[in-house]
């Protein structure tokens, strides 16, 4: 069961705040991490809080940064000056299959469902997305240009 508290907004109005809320607003305010306030940030204009509870944004919050992983290690965005090297195949194939369970976990969590179609779409674009860029595709996959 989700904890939920009334809070009084600065002009007089009641508000129902729920743990999700509270959970982006403590990593909104307290945390130094850059990933960390931006996704609490987003998460907090996208109304995540009042749908998804802090086990929820938790799962997300999983799923978002090992897509953010992804995407740095396919296309060569770490730390060796945009090469992709293939003795580190190994570790990209456990990445994505790390963000895939995540992604897997926050799909079938509850919270999920009661999501609008915006607020999904949006979480697949802004967080969920994991591409490789063209000049990144391997010849033999047949999908280079």
């Amino acid at each position: 069961m989700e904890a939920r508290s009334v809070v009084a907004e600065p002009s007089g109005k009641l508000q129902m705040n729920t743990d999700g809320q509270a959970f982006l607003e403590h990593i909104a305010v307290s945390s130094t991490n850059k990933f960390e306030v931006r996704f609490s940030k987003i998460s907090i204009r996208l109304d995540l809080g009042s749908a998804l509870d802090a086990r929820e944004l938790s799962l997300l919050y999983e799923a978002a940064f090992l897509a953010s992983l992804c995407n740095i290690a396919f296309n060569g965005l770490g730390g060796c000056g945009g090469e992709i090297k293939p003795d580190r195949e190994i570790v990209r194939i456990m990445l994505e299959r790390e963000f895939m369970e995540a992604r897997t976990r926050f799909s079938r969590c509850a919270g999920r469902q009661r999501l609008t179609s915006i607020q999904q779409t949006s979480i697949e674009h802004i967080f969920l997305n994991v591409f490789v860029s063209d000049e990144n595709l391997s010849p033999e996959t047949g999908f280079s240009q």
